[in-house]
């Protein structure tokens, strides 16, 4: 059966599209978060949990150091992937946590689709994880980068269908008060690149009400299946 990535800058709607269409799409649905925050996964490998919960106690910890307030709860998410500055072996570490961690969701993906039905996944690591096509083999990647790199683009899977929720960058920044305009209009312009190593993808435009944003991703699904269905 088919599988369906609903990607998108932050502040596009993608969780909440997903949860709807669970809801309202006439097709059996499985939701799997394809992302790399483990804080919003809902399928995720235990040792990569435990990372998680040893990340967030390091960081509580360094919080206090520098007399820092700390939160009751911490969101890691962008903390936890920037670049790892300890050496060699905490970096290969790192590519054995992500290509175990993307491998283990693949194989949960193709459980739910030998099962029937349609996955959506919510988010995806090909744009998550990969680079701009220009920048995928860039040699100021470090080496475990591009290893990862080439997994990504040669061996992981690609989703049958990618809809990019697309809204403008100052309506994106009403809804994620916390992210710069900068910075999400960047995000469109590395998501828009990214869409090439990618065959099917359609764009919805997310500025129109909730209702209409499911409705036309619902439809998009349904199309896109029944031209599975009718090839197959």
């Amino acid at each position: 059966m088919s599988t369906v990535a609903l990607i998108g800058p932050d502040g596009a709607g993608k969780t909440t599209v997903a949860k709807r269409l669970l809801v309202d799409c006439p097709l059996p649905l499985r939701y799997l978060y394809m992302g790399m925050s483990i804080e919003s996964s809902n399928v995720a490998l235990p040792i990569s949990r435990l990372a998680h919960r040893v990340k967030v106690a390091q960081h509580k910890r360094a919080l206090k150091s520098t007399g820092q307030p700390v939160p009751s709860e911490i969101h890691l998410h962008g903390i936890e992937h920037r670049s790892d500055r300890r050496g060699r072996l905490a970096a290969v570490a790192r590519l054995l946590r992500r290509v175990s961690e993307e491998s283990y969701r693949q194989l949960v993906s193709w459980v739910y689709q030998w099962r029937g039905g349609v996955v959506l996944y919510d988010r995806h690591f090909l744009f998550d994880g990969l680079p701009r096509p220009s920048e995928r083999t860039a040699s100021y990647h470090r080496l475990t980068d591009r290893i990862h790199n080439w997994f990504l683009y040669w061996l992981y899977p690609r989703p049958d269908l990618v809809i990019v929720l697309d809204a403008p960058s100052e309506v994106l920044a009403t809804r994620k008060h916390e992210v710069p305009a900068e910075y999400l209009e960047a995000e469109r312009e590395r998501l828009r690149a990214k869409l090439a190593y990618v065959g099917t993808w359609i764009l919805v435009d997310a500025t129109q009400p909730i209702d209409h944003v499911v409705a036309a991703v619902n439809r998009a699904i349904v199309e896109h299946h029944a031209s599975e269905t009718a090839n197959g």
